[in-house]
């Protein structure tokens, strides 16, 4: 356990101010994170002929929102890395997909528990969710699902990642159309 505390450690992430400029690194520790306002990416992989979203059950390691669906693939943006860069990554770690991504928007997030400048980027998948590989101690499932249906779960209470819900409403408005 302390190898892991120890490696987290060592990996930094961007603290920026509230016009996205960094001003500090970080260690990646949830407590600290929340804190203070840090870059993050948000990756939709959207089924090419349906419009349908690959959303993904958390795992139940996870230090954020274990167990709660995201519509997206989020990762903090890290020292190293830009917000592209950061996507890729996250992309080809939680999914084994190595595909182009297009940029769409950024944003910024804020909740009594996360302070966000996020990027928005999503990419086309013709392929079948038995081809993703799955970490556990990232993702607990995937599931297709369009963007009525997501609506619709989260008003009847599944529990979704909020700030991946407000990046779904912006993918909505100016890709999927539904």
């Amino acid at each position: 356990m302390k190898d892991n505390q120890n490696e987290s450690e060592q990996i930094k992430a961007k603290v920026v101010d509230i016009n996205n400029h960094v001003i500090d690194l970080i260690s990646i520790d949830r407590k600290l994170l929340s804190k203070v306002i840090h870059q993050a990416t948000f990756l939709f992989v959207i089924e090419k002929q349906s419009q349908r979203v690959f959303c993904h059950k958390r795992s139940q390691q996870k230090q954020y929102q274990p167990g709660a669906f995201s519509t997206c693939f989020t990762g903090i943006v890290l020292e190293s890395e830009d917000y592209r860069q950061c996507a890729k990554r996250k992309l080809i770690q939680e999914t084994g997909l190595d595909l182009e991504l297009s940029y769409l928007n950024s944003f910024y997030y804020e909740s009594k528990t996360n302070k966000i400048w996020g990027q928005i980027f999503y990419t086309l998948y013709d392929g079948q969710i038995i081809n993703f590989i799955q970490d556990p101690k990232e993702v607990e499932e995937i599931e297709l699902m369009s963007y009525r249906e997501i609506v619709i779960r989260e008003q009847n209470g599944e529990v979704f990642t909020p700030e991946s819900i407000q990046a779904l409403h912006f993918l909505n408005k100016r890709v999927l159309r539904q």
